[in-house]
């Protein structure tokens, strides 16, 4: 869960360390935060402690703060998988691609995660609607899977 604690370069979070034991003798250590402040921290344990010692079952709950200074750096970006195809290896429109092709091909190198239906829009608001007819017709034949480069192929081995 993302939280907005406002944290400073300089800034001190607590956490609260509960451990719980269970009337059937398991024993759980759990971490509750980051916190802001070491009140919510201390909230939480007493929460606890409280909660447990309702049952009738010899259940308790024990616990103390903790606190830190974290020290923030930089995430490396993720590094493309080799061997992964992306929208950018459809490679050129060849020679014998018409105006349709090299429109779609255009497209899936400049668009991520192109589905057979947005191939068959696309053609039909610039003008070919033949073509988005028969994308649009093996879109409901494969009931929805047809990925953007598969539209492709078919406009190519289409007659």
């Amino acid at each position: 869960m993302a939280r907005d604690i406002g944290v400073a370069p300089d800034a001190e979070l607590f956490r609260a360390v509960i451990t719980k034991h269970y009337g059937d003798g398991t024993v759980e250590t759990v971490y509750e935060g980051p916190y802001d402040k070491p009140g919510p921290a201390r909230g939480r344990v007493s929460f606890w402690r409280g909660h447990l010692a309702k049952r009738e079952d010899g259940s308790s709950a024990e616990g103390h703060i903790e606190s830190c200074r974290p020290v923030w750096s930089k995430v490396a970006d993720p590094a493309s998988q080799p061997g992964r195809p992306t929208a950018c290896d459809q490679g050129e429109a060849t020679p014998a691609d018409g105006p349709v092709a090299r429109l779609v091909t255009e497209a899936l190198r400049t668009r991520r995660g192109m589905h057979g239906r947005h191939v068959a829009d696309l053609l039909a608001e610039h003008g070919h609607t033949e073509e988005a007819d028969r994308v649009r017709t093996e879109v409901r034949a494969r009931n929805g899977h047809l990925s953007g480069k598969q539209a492709l192929e078919l406009l190519r081995t289409a007659p």
